[in-house]
């Protein structure tokens, strides 16, 4: 939406001497960018499709995707098949709940047991959905 990527440009830029955000169209920027970061709800779980035209992807650049339900959105699978570097939400997801369980309870967590849990969950989610998706006969 031009109206708001403009607005929220203009609030980020506000009183600051140099712009430090510039709205620009996502076809052309890919064109031109290292990397594509998603971080919008497109290609989650009920909010299906592509954040993006997959054909503007290049294979030396990176994509990353802020999802993590699924952990393999059908931008990154495309991403993927056109030899980009990948990267999913998972690390997203379990730094934000480190961060949040420090800032509740004042004691640091343990990163890797709660990656390990993102895992194990994750894992029984996408198991779960395709036995739904692929009932036995």
């Amino acid at each position: 939406d031009a109206a708001r990527r403009e607005a929220l440009c203009a609030r980020l830029n506000a009183g600051r001497g140099a712009a430090l955000a510039e709205a620009v169209q996502a076809e052309s920027a890919a064109a031109r960018a290292d990397g594509i970061v998603n971080a919008s709800n497109v290609g989650m779980t009920g909010y299906g499709g592509v954040p993006l035209d997959p054909a503007l992807l290049r294979g030396e650049q990176w994509v990353a995707d802020a999802i993590y339900t699924p952990l393999e959105t059908e931008f990154l699978a495309e991403a993927k098949r056109r030899g980009c570097r990948t990267m999913n939400g998972a690390g997203m997801c379990v730094m934000q709940a480190v961060e949040s369980f420090r800032l509740f309870t004042g004691r640091s967590a343990d990163a890797q047991r709660m990656a390990r849990t993102f895992a194990r969950a994750a894992a029984e989610r996408e198991r779960r959905i395709k036995a739904t998706a692929n009932p036995p006969s």
